[in-house]
């Protein structure tokens, strides 16, 4: 049965939203939504007042001069220990769905034989998914596809960026429609890369209406939980389990190719092998976009608390990404017409500031390359 219990009384709830809520789960989770509210405003905005009085200009040295400083060990506290608190605590999402693992597996079970889910039992998962436990969650989204529900039910609320869950990739899907027009694209097939349950690919389906939109993840539970989503509302997209690093599509199969916030969760040589698989599957004339924190903002003491997000959060990666020379990459792959545009909501760009935001907030850039088939 895919519905949660309260009170003794059945309350019905679709299949991808079938993890178990309760009052004290939701206090408890609302507790940390408002810790975490004055962790991304008033403790953040000290910790940078207090970094430009040292006047230090590389993010190692500013870490140096801030270690000691009684709001800075309090913000990284917060910032490492929320999240833990938030997966791992009593009322934790993965703790509450880890021990309604029987009847949530049943849940993800039903989409077995829907035709819009093409899983590969086989796909070898690559080992940056699998050496490191991804936002903290504990096992990420790939040991047990029970996981997706934790996620799922994480971002219900309030998504990674402190807004509307939905807000981000409607945002990156009206980005998308906006570059296909302003090129003369009118896509017929788009690929969406790093989808996990598709939410952003929903989101480009409804920014491109028509459209044929595929979505593609390397974890199981989360296609399955996108699957169920998807035949819930009446979507049409079709998810499939493939790297990004060796697609399992044809050659010259999409028109756009695009993905959101993954660049971050992947080392730079899988990135630059990513990049000649998009190139392989696009059309020419195709979009290839990649939507991601590109760089920092706010000169060193944006890096600095950047490069600590990515060791206080479990995403290695995104240290790395700042470094990644995207430009060279996509020259060097081809693509023509490279395009890079700062925005998220609530700071729509698309200007890049040129001082740090009054909240904490990840630094969200919209790149774009044309892909002209030689």
């Amino acid at each position: 049965m895919c519905w949660p219990e309260w009170g003794g009384a059945e309350m019905a709830s679709p299949a991808s939203r079938a993890w178990q809520g309760s009052f004290q789960a939701d206090a408890y989770q609302s507790f940390f939504a408002g810790l975490k509210r004055h962790w991304v405003g008033e403790l953040y905005r000290e910790v940078v007042e207090h970094a430009r009085t040292q006047g230090e200009n590389q993010s190692v040295r500013i870490e140096s001069s801030q270690r000691a400083d009684p709001a800075y060990r309090l913000y990284a506290w917060l910032e490492r220990r929320i999240q833990q608190f938030k997966w791992s605590g009593r009322w934790g999402f993965s703790a509450l769905t880890s021990a309604d693992r029987e009847r949530l597996m049943d849940c993800l079970k039903a989409a077995d034989g829907l035709p819009n889910l093409r899983l590969d039992p086989a796909m070898p998962l690559p080992e940056y998914v699998t050496q490191t436990e991804t936002h903290q969650q504990p096992g990420g989204l790939w040991r047990d596809p029970v996981n997706a529900y934790a996620l799922a039910w994480y971002t219900t609320g309030l998504s990674f960026a402190g807004s509307d869950p939905d807000a981000l990739v409607d945002f990156y899907a009206g980005l998308i429609a906006e570059r296909c027009q302003g090129m003369g694209l009118r896509p017929k097939a788009v690929l969406d890369e790093g989808c996990t349950a598709g939410r952003s690919t929903r989101a480009i389906e409804r920014a491109l209406p028509g459209v044929e939109l595929s979505g593609c993840d390397v974890c199981e539970g989360s296609l399955r939980l996108g699957a169920l989503r998807a035949v819930e509302e009446g979507s049409a997209i079709r998810l499939v389990q493939c790297s990004v690093e060796a697609l399992a599509f044809p050659d010259r199969s999409f028109d756009v190719v695009a993905s959101h916030w993954l660049w971050h969760e992947l080392p730079v040589d899988a990135i630059r092998r990513s990049i000649l698989e998009a190139r392989r599957v696009l059309r020419p004339g195709g979009l290839f976009v990649a939507y991601d924190m590109m760089e920092a903002v706010g000169g060193p003491i944006g890096e600095w608390l950047m490069s600590g997000y990515a060791a206080r959060n479990n995403e290695p990666y995104a240290h790395t990404l700042l470094g990644f020379d995207w430009r060279a990459a996509l020259t060097e792959a081809g693509f023509t017409d490279l395009q890079c545009r700062y925005g998220l909501p609530g700071d729509p760009g698309p200007e890049t500031p040129a001082t740090l935001p009054l909240r904490r907030l990840h630094p969200m850039f919209f790149v774009s390359a044309v892909w002209p088939g030689h």
